[in-house]
């Protein structure tokens, strides 16, 4: 087949064209208008256990037992941060700036990923200021409690934990809703190609001279054209 001919099924079939991608344009705003944005905020921070002390005569390996106990302490923190113990802490904290949030939105608005030594706490909120707020106080209680957490109250056996990437804005998910609307709409135009070719297959009407030249191996002499 030639290009004018798929050009003349996608013609014929031009009502599949708009349907399809009209229904899911339809859909799409009825996303867009149930669609309440959210707003995320990162808190980065670094965690390092405190080195015991050690008689000068004893070889420490050059900290390396220290930096291998670090890493098992982030794996635990990533835990107490999606805990409901810290996401209460962290609501009584907020509640003593005047944000009065519960504990289990809290908990629900928080979460946290780790790349090598440092800790990401990311929150999600419906408000910029709500997501800065509670990220930034999950980090500071992060840092005073610490390994308190674990029950740790030798000091030797706490950690250092600072914050390295303070938040200082949060970033809408409104341009990542956009992006998958575009993306539902193509999705549906294309499918609305398929859709228009996989119907004219079915249908078993000639509906051109060519089709049925091409059908019945005779050729063609002459046209009539029948009114409707």
């Amino acid at each position: 087949m030639e290009i004018r001919d798929y050009l003349a099924i996608l013609w014929r079939r031009r009502w599949i064209l708009v349907l399809v991608p009209a229904l899911v344009l339809v859909g799409i705003i009825v996303q867009a208008v149930r669609a309440h944005p959210s707003y995320t905020a990162t808190a980065r921070m670094i965690a390092t256990r405190i080195p015991q002390e050690t008689p000068t005569t004893v070889f420490r390996y050059d900290e390396y037992y220290n930096y291998l106990a670090s890493e098992y302490t982030l794996d635990d923190f990533t835990e107490v941060i999606r805990g409901n113990v810290f996401a209460s802490d962290v609501a009584q904290a907020l509640k003593a700036q005047g944000i009065d949030l519960t504990p289990a939105k809290v908990q629900d608005a928080i979460s946290v990923s780790r790349r090598n030594r440092a800790l990401a706490i990311t929150v999600t909120a419906t408000t910029p200021e709500e997501a800065l707020a509670i990220a930034r106080t999950a980090a500071q209680v992060l840092e005073q409690h610490g390994t308190a957490y674990f029950g740790f109250t030798d000091p030797q056996r706490q950690a250092l934990i600072k914050t390295i990437d303070q938040p200082v804005e949060a970033k809408s998910n409104r341009t990542r809703l956009v992006l998958i609307w575009v993306a539902e709409l193509l999705v549906g135009t294309v499918g609305g190609i398929l859709v228009a070719f996989f119907v004219d297959y079915l249908v078993d009407t000639l509906d051109a001279p060519e089709a049925a030249q091409a059908a019945l191996g005779l050729p063609v002499l002459g046209v009539v054209q029948v009114r409707r």
